[in-house]
């Protein structure tokens, strides 16, 4: 900018030349208005502040490592004179790392319009992308002035792990772990009392301790009545979070998105378990029973989750009245030479197994 201002005064100075060195007055009158033009270019930079304004619209909430995340920003220009040169400064953090990264990004708009301008970028890492805009610069028609507008503005993404093609196989005595649910298999009958599944007529075989007595009088023909199957939650995700790399922490969000996954498709409530710092250190325990119930944890704990020094699996088992059937730990450290890992594994009648990110995980059985 200061290049174009000396440039400027150098044609000032060469039309001053001019003016005083010949007698027509087409001299006089550049120098008139090459004097004046840069008085109504600094009050057309204030004005052009006065009347501009930048929001975000509504983009993208949810998205993929390294897939492009497009943020809409809409410009717009309240004034009686086009806007050809505007900037506005983008900071884009992740919560993972916790690096920033700026970014300008140039706006024009007509005068009286609304435009909208995409911003896209991608993350390499997963966690929760926080796009925030501080401040837009204005210029004038030539460059030689501007003027910057401060404004908060913010929008969030979160960036989900790699999914990873994991085969579970959940068993029937964890689907059959008295758990206490309140919610029923849809698709298959159980023996718990407390819910109906299905009322049908009598076959061959059926107990009669489970006839529907009031349907059958209604209907004058034996009709039997199955009795619901409470889905089980007693399956539970560990995460350690002792690690020392943006790399492997990321690895085991990863294992730990792709099991969850894995879980769901094959309908296998669960419970997703790690250590949070925030209010003085407390247990993060969330019930998962389907994809969107992922999204949401998997949002808190790229959030929440901060690196600790121990697996705090022992502080964990205290706190819980009840123990869960199946629990699956996923950590970075060595199983072979970490001593909280080999804690883990001691026998407190609960199934326990770790999952690591340096091993190749073919069949998981629940």
């Amino acid at each position: 900018m200061w290049g174009r201002k000396i440039v400027y005064i150098l044609l000032v100075i060469i039309t001053s030349y001019i003016a005083l060195m010949y007698e027509s007055p087409v001299p006089g009158v550049f120098l008139a208005f090459e004097l004046l033009l840069p008085i109504a270019l600094f009050a057309l930079t204030w004005y052009h502040k006065k009347n501009v304004k930048v929001t975000i619209g509504n983009g993208q909430q949810v998205a993929d490592c390294e897939e492009k995340i497009e943020i809409p920003i809409r410009f717009h220009n309240n004034g009686w004179f086009p806007i050809t040169d505007a900037s506005v400064r983008v900071n884009v953090s992740n919560t993972l790392d916790g690096e920033k990264e700026s970014y300008d990004i140039n706006l024009r708009a007509p005068a009286k319009t609304s435009v909208t301008v995409p911003f896209t970028f991608c993350s390499t890492y997963c966690g929760v992308i926080k796009i925030s805009f501080e401040r837009i610069v204005v210029f004038d028609y030539l460059r030689l002035f501007q003027r910057k507008k401060t404004f908060s503005a913010q929008a969030e993404c979160v960036v989900m792990p790699h999914l990873l093609d994991l085969q579970v196989a959940v068993t029937d005595a964890c689907r059959n772990f008295d758990s206490d649910s309140e919610e029923y298999d849809k698709h298959n009958a159980g023996d718990d009392p407390a819910e109906i599944y299905q009322i049908r007529e009598f076959r061959q075989g059926d107990k009669m301790s489970r006839v529907h007595w009031k349907m059958t009088a209604r209907l004058d023909q034996m009709m039997i009545k199955e009795l619901s199957r409470p889905i089980s939650d007693s399956v539970g995700i560990f995460l350690d979070l002792r690690y020392q790399t943006i790399e492997e922490i990321q690895s085991v969000y990863d294992l730990c998105y792709s099991l969850s996954a894995a879980l769901c498709f094959n309908e296998c409530h669960h419970r997703m378990i790690w250590y949070s710092q925030d209010g003085g250190g407390a247990f993060e325990e969330h019930l998962i029973k389907g994809m969107d119930d992922i999204t949401a944890v998997m949002s808190k704990l790229l959030v929440s989750a901060k690196r600790t020094d121990k697996l705090y699996w022992e502080e964990y088992k205290s706190s819980r009245s009840t123990p869960l059937y199946r629990m699956i730990a996923i950590s970075c450290m060595d199983t072979n030479k970490d001593e909280q890992l080999g804690d883990f594994l001691s026998s407190d009648g609960t199934r326990k197994s770790i999952l690591t990110i340096n091993e190749i995980h073919e069949l998981i059985e629940i």
